[in-house]
Formats: C-alpha cells, sequence, structure tokens
C-alpha cells in the first residue's frame, strides 16, 4: 500500500514508497535484488546486478536483472565416471546414478570401468578336464561336453584318458576262467 508501481523498459520495475520514513533501514524490502533507500522521506527501490540466489541449484553465478534474481550458466555435474549417468535437480542439485552394464549374455562376466564404462569379460568355461569339449551357450552359461571314443569293436572297452584327453581302446577280457574253453571275442 506504501508503493506506487512503475516499469521503465530500460531500468525494468520501479516502487516509490509513498509513506514516510527517517532512515534507509525503514525501507528494507527483504529483496536483493533493489538497493533501498529513504530520499526526502520517502522509500526509493533501485534495482541492482547484485549476486543472489534463484532457488534453482542447477544453476550458478546467479545475479540480479532489472530487479529480479536470474539464474547463470548451468551447473557442471559431470563427474567424470562412465559408470553414472549424470543430471541435475532444480530442487536437489547433482545427481550420479549408476549404470546397469549387462549384456543378457551367460558367458560374460559384465562390470564398470569408471575411466572406460561397461565392460564384458569372456567367462573361462575351461573344466580342467581334457576329456570333454568346453563351449559356452549365451542363454545358458558353460557347456561341458564329454569326448565319445568309439572304435566301433564290441571286443574293446572304450574310455578317454583323463590325464592326455585320448581316446584308449582297451581289449575285452573274454576268460571265463575255465580251462575247458577257448575264449575268443
Amino acid at each position: 500500500a506504501c508503493t506506487t508501481d512503475a516499469c521503465d523498459p530500460s531500468t525494468g520495475c520501479s516502487h516509490t514508497n509513498t509513506c514516510q520514513c527517517h532512515a534507509d533501514s525503514d525501507c528494507n524490502d527483504n529483496d536483493p535484488c533493489t538497493d533501498d533507500a529513504c530520499v526526502a522521506g520517502h522509500c526509493q527501490y533501485t534495482p541492482n546486478t547484485a549476486p543472489c540466489n534463484d532457488g534453482n541449484a542447477c544453476t550458478t553465478n546467479d545475479h540480479c536483472v532489472n530487479g529480479s534474481c536470474q539464474g547463470g550458466a548451468p551447473l557442471n555435474c559431470n563427474d567424470n565416471n562412465a559408470c553414472t549417468t549424470d543430471a541435475c535437480t532444480p530442487g536437489i542439485g547433482c545427481t550420479h546414478t549408476a549404470i546397469t552394464c549387462n549384456d543378457q549374455s551367460s558367458c560374460t562376466n559384465d562390470s564398470c570401468d569408471p575411466a572406460t564404462g561397461c565392460v564384458f569379460t569372456p567367462v573361462d568355461c575351461n573344466d580342467g578336464n581334457p576329456c570333454t569339449t568346453d563351449t559356452c551357450d549365451p542363454s545358458t552359461g558353460c557347456v561341458h561336453t564329454t569326448i565319445v571314443c568309439n572304435d566301433t569293436n564290441a571286443c574293446t572297452n572304450d574310455s578317454c584318458n583323463p590325464a592326455t584327453g585320448t581316446c584308449v581302446f582297451t581289449p575285452l577280457n573274454c576268460s571265463d576262467g575255465s580251462a575247458c574253453t577257448s575264449d575268443d571275442c
């Protein structure tokens, strides 16, 4: 009720106090974007370019323009970590959300290197058994297929030597323990 409000295109809003004042302190409008003064017994509010806070945590170097607080340059939220998604929320400030590294393959160990980002390292499917063929199925993981040793000879026991991974064909022992028979295969 104590101000006459006006707007000048070159300077912006002005508020001339029509009430009486005795000192500058009588004119404090609690606005950091105005210089408050008591001039000739009336309050005078002059826009300034002082630093201020626009209430947005995502701006820097906020300052007054034409009597109101304006946000400055955007806040740099880059944490130089390739394993985070960086963003800014006006009421909070910078946020750094961990990314998920998942290539949907059971044949890789998925991790993240802060310098380079997602890393997909092949799974070691070697079971240490030379009598298996070791492979990987992306949907199920490691597969260990037993080597089949078969010489198609019914007179041998067929097996795989676990020390060398080679097939061994051992002749069958057809002895029936009787001296009265001739045993053969």
